[in-house]
């Protein structure tokens, strides 16, 4: 017969499970650079010069081809930024969801007068 598992278990995991994810990818989201223009634009150019530097100078494209692989460039480095940031945000998110989750699991059992230690 299996050992009986107790329902402040559960409780406890998702409170310390909630406050961890909040604590750690709340602390990478404070961390995270604010990225100005001028910043964006300096790694667009450098960017560029070794992408133009890997083709090598047989494969160098005209000056709209330039500027289309600018173009390219730019929204590639402006979507790896919003990805980092809605990828800790939603991990942040899930923390929060599991903090709530445990403390809704906790106001339950006082409300329904069972004793828990959580």
């Amino acid at each position: 017969m299996p050992p009986k598992r107790s329902p402040r278990t559960f409780t406890a995991l998702l409170l310390a499970l909630g406050m961890g994810l909040c604590a750690y990818y709340g602390q990478e989201w404070w961390a995270l650079p604010d990225y100005s223009a001028a910043d964006i634009e300096a790694s667009v150019e450098l960017n560029l010069q070794l992408e133009l530097q890997r083709r090598g100078p047989h494969l160098q494209p005209d000056e709209a081809g330039i500027a289309r692989l600018r173009d390219m460039v730019e929204r590639e480095i402006t979507a790896q930024l919003t990805q980092q940031r809605e990828k800790i945000q939603l991990r942040f998110g899930v923390g929060l969801v599991a903090l709530v989750l445990g403390l809704g699991q906790l106001a339950m059992a006082r409300v329904l007068g069972q004793k828990s230690d959580a």
